[in-house]
Formats: structure tokens, C-alpha cells, sequence
């Protein structure tokens, strides 16, 4: 039900395939048990959930609108209108959910029942090798993300408690930076943010001192996995300092998103470390804007 509300939703889609689509689901409601899922039984709209190898299930609450990608008897590679295939179908599907906004929800179990699915998600994408036709797809969707309203998880303004984009965001620049290398940084750079652990607004005028004691708390909610979300955090930073070694530019810019981002003393040390060790990791001269960088973490 929920691919299906992703499918619809689509703004692209033509009247005609929404009036099939409506049919098909009418004739699905008044069936006892749900279709086979082989393609052959007299429907002509593409399984998407089942393109991806080997299996992978994203349960809704993690994944939006993104159902469970799970291998079942399509050929993956079969191709349909204008170059598309399940597997190009699946894919983009896959990427939409992951890149929706959602709410992080409450308990322990839950919360990590987030992480993990997006993570086994990921896990299979990375089976996938990106020809040209997913690279586009990638692109695509990269740019409707950072673009996109209040669906997206990568949109300028996000929820407090909206569930961070960081490890999504990796996987994302690893795959863009060969192809699209100023997509991928503004992708993962927009991903930093965890504004669950900003301040939040001051109430009152603060520009008169007799209401600095009107300052409301900062009040976190309970994020029992939120020591994971930061290691996550601290990797994509980690990632785009490997990627960026050389370019000064890059350098400076993805210094300033730490600094500004990453509120964890222990995760700012290590990404210290981790800057030194690229910088003098070759044979050759190091890296000084890269010693730079790992000076000026270390100080902070």
C-alpha cells in the first residue's frame, strides 16, 4: 500500500496510466488474497519491489513510501518503455523512500529497527554496478531531493526530530563523486545537519538583557540510538576529507560543515586524526591544507 501511494503520487504520471492503475487496484481490492507477484497474471504495470537481488525488507516506518525489495521471479533486466527495467525502476523507487523525511520514532526498538533497514537497503544497492542509465537516475533523484519540499530528507528545511540523512548521504556521494563530484559534495554537506541536538529558538526580545532568562531549555528527545547516528555523522565527514584531499576549496568547505555540525568532542578529535593520517598517508610531501584542517579540529 505504501509503494503503491509513492506510485500514484508521482507528479509525471499521465491521466490514462492513473485511470489503469485505479482499475487494476479495484480489481486487486476484490480479491481475497493478494496476486501473484510474477508478472503473469494479466497486469501490465511493473513489480518494483522485486528487480533488487537476494532480498532486502525496509518496513514503512523507515522507508516512507518505499515497500520491501524482495527477489521474487522477474528478470531484472527486462527492459520496458524508453530504456527503463525493473531493476532501473526498483532502484529509483528504493532511493525515493530513502530519501523521504520522516519522523524518528519512539523506543528502542523501533529506533533501531530505523537504522538497520536502511542500512540492509544500502547493503544490496551496493550490489548493484551503476551503468549510465542509473547514474542518471542517481543524478535525478539527487537533485529532486535537494530540491524537494517537505517530503524530502535532504530539503533546506527539515523537522527537529526528522531522521538524519547521513549514512544515506554517503552512499549517495561515494556513488555520485566519480560522475558528479560538486552533486555529491552538495548532497553530503546538506546532509550534515542533526538538528536534534541544536538549541533550540529563544523566546522573548534578546536584545534586552532583562530577558536572557526567558531562554526556554533545550529539551532532546529520547534518541537511544543517537551515539550510532553520530559515528554515521562522523563518517560521512570522515569520507568527504578523504575525497577532498588536494582540493582546497573542498578542504575548507567541509571543515566549516564540522565545525558547525558536529557537536561531539570525541567524533571532532578523531576526524583530527583521521585528516592527519590522510594528509601524510603517501610517500610523497603531506597535504598541508589537510594539516590544517587536522590542527584546527584538534584545537576545537
Amino acid at each position: 500500500g505504501a509503494l503503491w501511494m509513492c506510485i500514484v503520487l508521482n507528479p509525471h504520471c499521465k491521466l490514462e496510466q492513473k485511470v489503469s492503475w485505479l482499475k487494476q487496484l479495484k480489481k486487486w481490492n476484490g480479491v481475497d488474497v493478494c496476486p501473484w507477484e510474477d508478472g503473469n497474471h494479466g497486469n501490465e504495470l511493473p513489480n518494483l519491489t522485486n528487480a533488487l537481488p537476494q532480498g532486502a525488507n525496509a518496513n514503512q516506518e523507515n522507508m516512507g513510501q518505499c515497500k520491501s525489495l524482495e527477489n521474487q521471479h522477474l528478470p531484472a533486466h527486462k527492459f520496458l518503455e524508453e530504456g527503463e527495467s525493473y531493476l532501473t525502476l526498483a532502484v529509483e523507487v528504493a532511493l525515493i523512500g530513502l530519501g523521504q523525511q520522516r519522523i524518528m520514532p519512539d523506543g528502542l526498538y523501533a529506533q533501531e529497527k530505523v537504522c538497520r533497514n536502511e542500512e540492509q537497503l544500502i547493503s544490496k544497492l551496493q550490489e548493484i554496478e551503476l551503468d549510465d542509465t542509473l547514474v542518471k537516475i542517481f543524478r535525478k533523484q539527487a537533485v529532486f531531493l535537494l530540491e524537494g519540499g517537505p517530503y524530502s530528507g535532504l530539503g533546506e528545511v527539515i523537522h527537529r526530530e526528522s531522521v538524519p540523512m547521513h549514512t544515506f548521504a554517503k552512499y549517495l556521494f561515494t556513488s555520485l563523486l566519480p560522475h558528479d563530484a560538486e552533486l555529491a559534495y552538495k548532497t553530503a554537506l546538506r546532509a550534515m545537519r542533526l538538528l536534534v541536538l541544536e538549541s533550540t529558538a529563544p523566546s522573548g526580545d534578546m536584545s534586552r538583557p532583562h530577558h536572557i532568562a526567558s531562554v526556554v531549555p533545550n529539551r532532546y528527545p529520547r534518541w537511544f540510538t543517537l551515539s550510532h547516528i553520530e559515528s554515521q555523522q562522523c563518517e560521512l565527514a570522515s569520507t568527504m576529507l578523504t575525497a577532498a584531499k588536494g582540493d582546497v576549496r573542498r578542504l575548507e568547505t567541509v571543515l566549516e560543515s564540522i565545525q558547525k555540525n558536529i557537536h561531539s568532542s570525541s567524533h571532532i578529535f578523531k576526524l583530527a586524526q583521521d585528516a592527519f593520517k590522510i594528509a601524510t598517508l603517501m610517500d610523497t610531501l603531506p597535504d598541508i591544507t589537510l594539516l590544517k584542517v587536522s590542527l584546527e579540529l584538534g584545537l576545537q
